[in-house]
């Protein structure tokens, strides 16, 4: 087991080494506490972002030209861009005359006559075949409202024929309507939080964006030229991963989307390859996350906005030039991933637009006496101190465990104290053992030398500090079991060779003191106080947490000792590398932590459930949420419809059994009485009669002809069912069910999608339910993801 003496540092006494900075030291000196705005950026990516605008000295209006003039030929700007330099509008409301004088008139603000009004409700078409039409205060597009864009705004970009020409303006519109869904919407995006506002938090803003573009495209798309087959799937992906972003709030959120990756719709990027969809699909996770306080742009009566840093730190919003380069640009970049390099462009354009970065400080003559000093106290406690890359774990007197890292901590403090209760999977919560902000004029290495100092001598320093004595009244040391402690385990403790005062400390624990006083081991009740107490307590500790009190009782019963090399070598395998600017605590986008995740699950009304507890598939399969129904109902329904008289089909009596058909392998696991019933219903509707049953089946054989308004009566039942389940913002699932045909007179040949089997994953026994529970990062969110 390595020792803190061994740590290769320049800064370390014991190590020869005289150029090496170890993770630990580099943590103390990059630690620097931000307020405001302050993504972590490379030196290079901000030196990136500033050489396209020009720097932030200077005009505005000429660093907006800057910025146009070298980014107009980039894969950001050409996506909107038609292949001839033409007017896109193909078909005036009246004539173009009429069209320039209306668009004056927005211009200078006049109010418009009843004439010009009925020529915006009349529409304008444009080369590609959609329409853009004015109604209600709203601009929609094929049907498809654009939320939060004015008259003044839109007629900026195509009001005059010069500047719109070469544009695909439905596509420029469609863009700058989705970067901020939040516009105009009836139901703000928002996600529960521990403390604070409730508010879509920041790293899942760009992909709320895009699935809002991709939904939006997706519906005027099925308008012009794609069939219902081809879009209906993606709008329900779309749709299914909107859901579990907004329901379930997954930490790991690039794992997520990953996931979704894998089971996305055939056709998705290939049909839109944009330079954000090609971001997305190369999304890969990483420990860096970026993030936003808030949407990076906004859209008010007059102008699109994009949001800067202040010299403060700050964020206030800036005009953006009528210029469609510059839309197309930014667009492209807002609807990219925060961690690819477009995201990382516009977290740099916002950081550096009116203030350049500064560059990280040299370390001070007192900072680094400073780091040498808390060397020299982790080398005179190398039996209790163990380093892996930038965290400390500190063995507290009794055998409590203490995980410290240098990041932003509780009440302003510059580092974190986690006590460890499990290891693979860690299993720790924070503590806190100061109260108020630590000033400025001690230097940092001296303030993490003088904690772990204190958590060493875990039992002197909580004397002066409760929650650490409540801590240690509470828990028994790692490993140790709640109740039944051996008494020759208490006597390694070594409690008896301590000063009076903490023996005294010691022996009044709660935990010690239940386990020596022999009357309360004889009292099997000790009223509901002390059951609520113990139940808390219990519900607190890992289920893993047994796997390590058995290793403890094997090597105790074999030399006498307990086994702390092994639980530092297991902790040292989930020390995470030091990245620069990285914090290790729970990030925002966790809920509560990853462990308490299955406990506090917020679930808003407007949102559907989607998936139940017996639903394990990764996110976007085709066997959850909207996709199950319009897609795997509608292969149900098309194999119904196909097969000729004669022909069975048997449904499941029970809940998850499959459904079967004679002539196609297509199999669905039946989950509820609501899809029994809807998959009897169809049949009855398409002619098929309960003949028998067999087992747990019921067998239906088709005996006459589709109904008249069998149609109709699947329309009625998908509605009833899609409203049953509270699902809205998906699009109606009658879209991909093929029509009513007569029954053929022959077994018809059946494409391969109607060959599948869609059953359910099996779930896992209980013997390994818990290795299946933690398969992944999100742990029991994915039950319900």
């Amino acid at each position: 087991m390595k020792s803190v003496r061994e740590v290769d540092c320049k800064h370390n006494p014991e190590s020869p080494d005289t150029e090496t900075v170890c993770s630990l030291c580099q943590s103390i000196i990059d630690y620097q506490p931000r307020s405001g705005f302050q993504p972590y950026l490379r030196i290079e990516e901000h030196e990136r972002a500033m050489a396209l605008f020009g720097g932030p000295g200077g005009a505005s209006r000429r660093r907006w030209a800057t910025l146009s003039a070298n980014v107009e030929h980039m894969e950001h700007v050409q996506w909107a861009r038609l292949e001839g330099e033409f007017d896109p509008i193909i078909g005036f409301p009246s004539s173009p005359r009429e069209f320039e004088a209306l668009a004056e008139a927005v211009e200078r603000g006049d109010n418009l006559s009843l004439d010009q009004e009925s020529m915006l409700r009349e529409g304008i078409e444009f080369v590609d075949g959609s329409m853009l039409r004015y109604m209600d205060s709203t601009w929609n597009l094929n049907g498809v409202p654009l939320h939060g864009l004015s008259l003044a705004i839109v007629f900026s970009l195509m009001g005059r024929r010069e500047a719109r020409k070469g544009w695909n303006i439905p596509a420029l519109l469609l863009g700058i309507a989705s970067v901020n869904p939040n516009l105009g919407g009836q139901h703000p995006l928002m996600q529960r939080h521990h403390f604070g506002r409730r508010e879509l938090r920041s790293h899942y803003r760009p992909l709320a964006s895009m699935l809002a573009w991709l939904s939006n495209r997706l519906r005027v798309d099925r308008t012009l030229s794609m069939d219902s087959a081809e879009c209906v799937p993606m709008m329900a992906w779309s749709h299914d991963i909107q859901t579990r972003m907004f329901d379930q709030q997954p930490a790991n959120l690039e794992g997520m989307f990953q996931n979704a990756l894998s089971n996305h719709p055939p056709g998705l990027f290939q049909a839109y390859n944009t330079p954000w969809m090609r971001a997305w699909e190369a999304l890969e996770g990483g420990m860096q996350r970026a993030d936003t306080q808030k949407w990076a742009m906004d859209i008010n009566r007059k102008n699109v906005r994009l949001r800067v840093r202040t010299a403060s730190g700050k964020l206030r919003l800036i005009q953006v030039p009528t210029d469609p380069v510059l839309w197309a640009f930014l667009t492209s970049i807002t609807l990219s991933p925060l961690n690819s390099e477009a995201g990382r462009l516009l977290l740099g354009l916002q950081h550096n637009w009116s203030v350049p970065y500064a560059e990280p400080n040299q370390p001070t003559a007192p900072l680094i006496k400073s780091l040498e000093f808390y060397h020299q106290i982790m080398n005179g406690l190398d039996t209790k101190i163990f380093v892996q890359h930038a965290r400390a774990l500190v063995v507290g007197r009794l055998g409590h465990l203490y995980e410290i890292a240098v990041e932003p901590g509780q009440h302003g403090a510059p580092y974190t104290i986690q006590h460890l209760v499990d290891v693979e999977p860690n299993v720790k919560f924070p503590i806190c053992i100061h109260s108020g902000r630590i000033g400025d004029a001690v230097p940092l290495g001296d303030t993490i030398g003088g904690v772990l100092l204190s958590m060493v001598n875990d039992i002197e320093a909580c004397q002066d500090i409760g929650s650490l004595h409540e801590l240690l009244d509470n828990d028994a040391p790692f490993g140790f079991s709640r109740r039944n402690i051996p008494v020759d385990w208490l006597d390694a403790l070594g409690v008896e060779d301590m000063a009076p005062q903490h023996r005294d400390i010691v022996r009044n624990l709660r935990w010690y003191r239940e386990r020596r006083d022999a009357e309360h081991e004889r009292r099997p009740g000790r009223g509901l106080h002390e059951l609520l107490i113990r139940n808390r307590h219990n519900r607190r500790r890992s289920g893993h947490s047994e796997r390590w009190n058995s290793r403890y009782h094997a090597r105790f019963d074999r030399d006498g000792t307990f086994p702390i090399d092994d639980v530092v070598s297991a902790w040292r395998t989930t020390v995470p590398h030091y990245v620069p600017g990285i914090s290790g605590a729970s990030q925002h986008g966790e809920f509560f932590g990853g462990f308490h995740e299955g406990y506090f699950r917020r679930r808003y009304h407007h949102l559907m459930p989607h998936r139940r507890f017996d639903d394990v598939h990764d996110e976007g399969d085709v066997r959850d949420g909207e996709r199950r129904w319009c897609e795997v109902f509608a292969r149900a329904w098309e194999v119904l419809v196909h097969q000729p008289l004669g022909s069975f089909v048997r449904i499941p009596n029970d809940d998850g059994l499959p459904l079967s058909f004679e002539h196609a392998a297509l199999q669905v696991t039946v989950r509820s009485p609501l899809e029994r019933n809807f998959l009897s219903r169809i049949a009855r509707t398409l002619g098929y009669v309960k003949d028998d049953e067999q087992g747990n089946d019921s067998i239906f054989i088709r005996r006459d002809h589709p109904r008249p308004n069998a149609r109709l009566q699947l329309t009625d039942l998908l509605r009833d069912t899609q409203e049953r389940q509270r699902v809205r913002g998906a699009p109606p699932r009658w879209w991909n069910y093929v029509d009513v045909v007569a029954p053929p007179a022959e077994v018809p040949h059946f494409r391969w999608q109607l060959q599948i089997d869609h059953t359910d994953d099996r779930r896992p026994n209980r013997e390994n339910f818990h290795n299946w529970l933690n398969r992944g990062e999100d742990g029991l969110g994915d039950l319900f993801g």
